[in-house]
Formats: C-alpha cells, sequence, structure tokens
C-alpha cells in the first residue's frame, strides 16, 4: 500500500512521533508514525520562525542538521562579517528569502555575485568567500562535515591595500561557535588586526543596512549612506 505522506501530514510533531491521515479502505484514518532511524520531517518555515531570535550577529547561523558526513544551517541576515571563509570541501548555498551577495576572491580579484531569492550557488573547495546578508533575507548552507586534522581558514584583508592581515587556520569542531568567537577575538587585538602594509586597522564592521544591486553592487552598512 502506497500513500503520500507529505501531502497528508496532519499535525505538528510531538515526542518523535506524527499523526498522519491515511486513505484507509475508502475512509481517513489517523495512525501514529514514529521512525527510529530517522528524523520526521521538519516544516521550515515553521522552524525558521521559532528560531528567529537566534540569527543575530556577526554571523546569524543555526544547526537546522548537524550530521556525522555534511551539516545544514540556516543564516538570518543581517550579519556583520569582514572575514573570508576557505576551506577543502565545497558549500552549497540555497537562499530562500531575500537577496543577499557573496564576495569571492577568484583568479582575477574580488567578485561580488548576487544570488537572489530562489537561486542557488556552489562553491567550490579552496575559494575564498565572504557571505553579505541584509536584514529580512534568510538562506541555506550545506557543508561537508571537516574530519579532525582537516583544517579550515578565517582571512582578513585590508580595506585600504588588499593585503592579507591575519590568516587564521583551525580545526573547526563547531562552525557555529567557532566563526562568532574567532572574529570577535580578532577584532578586539590591535596588532592582530593591524595591517602590516599600510597600518591600516581592519575594525569590527556594522550590520548590514541593505545592498544596492544597480548599476552595480553596493553594500551599505549601518551608519553609512
Amino acid at each position: 500500500m502506497s500513500f503520500n505522506l507529505h501531502r497528508n501530514i496532519a499535525e505538528s510533531f510531538k515526542s518523535g512521533r506524527v499523526r498522519v491521515r491515511m486513505p484507509v479502505y475508502g475512509r481517513s484514518v489517523f495512525m501514529a508514525l514514529e521512525l527510529n532511524t530517522c528524523r520526521l520531517p521538519v516544516n521550515l518555515a515553521s522552524w525558521i520562525a521559532e528560531n528567529a531570535a537566534d540569527f543575530k550577529p556577526p554571523v546569524g547561523n543555526k544547526y537546522l542538521y548537524d550530521g556525522e558526513d555534511f551539516f545544514v544551517m540556516v543564516i538570518g541576515g543581517p550579519n556583520a562579517r569582514n572575514d573570508f571563509h576557505m576551506t577543502n570541501s565545497e558549500e552549497y548555498f540555497f537562499q530562500l528569502k531575500g537577496d543577499m551577495v557573496v564576495i569571492i576572491r577568484d583568479d582575477d580579484g574580488l567578485k561580488h555575485v548576487p544570488i537572489r531569492e530562489g537561486e542557488t550557488f556552489f562553491i567550490p573547495s579552496g575559494v575564498p568567500h565572504a557571505p553579505q546578508r541584509p536584514p529580512g533575507t534568510v538562506g541555506v548552507v550545506v557543508e561537508r562535515r571537516r574530519p579532525p586534522g582537516e583544517t579550515e581558514h578565517q582571512q582578513f584583508y585590508c580595506p585600504n591595500c588588499h593585503e592579507l592581515v591575519h590568516d587564521q587556520e583551525f580545526d573547526c569542531e563547531d562552525i557555529v561557535d567557532h566563526f562568532a568567537s574567532a572574529m570577535e577575538a580578532f577584532w578586539a587585538d590591535e596588532a592582530l588586526s593591524t595591517c602590516g602594509s599600510c597600518g591600516t586597522r581592519v575594525g569590527k564592521p556594522a550590520p548590514i543596512k541593505r545592498i544596492e544591486f544597480e548599476p552595480e553592487v553596493r553594500i551599505i552598512r549601518e551608519g553609512e549612506e
């Protein structure tokens, strides 16, 4: 017997069970569905609404799924980042709500890549990238779980001369906790956050206020115009 469970889910999930409406002999009955090997489906819109308070700068990320082979994060704007992330694995972006920009350090310089609502973006391994998320936006990012000993990078570049100021290489066990704390530590360390080439300080950025996409991408932070 085959039933469309996605269409017939009837009530919210409680204690690992869900009541499902199933047609039996021409009538609908409710049966309790309990999964022992898998997690029950998640209503993404409801999950985002329930966890909205956790989407706060500087990163605004929270695990939707934290598995052994990969993890899925929901990330809400605004963020307040001036770092570039680089890993030895790939990253998949899906923009659920609103438009954002990912700045990548391409072979011939910086590129501002708009990701519109409903679009996806794939970042290969070894590409430094800096997501820029304005208020009200929501995206999903899927990454491979890095095994112990496989490091990744959080890089900061000078806004004046564009030279590399600091490259933190680390073995990241928890990207949600580590990223925000590592940023705060960098911004608070005057010696670490000062460019060795021109002396410019890489300070803590304000949250993004809005992004203009035409005639060219322009990222406006709170307090700027």
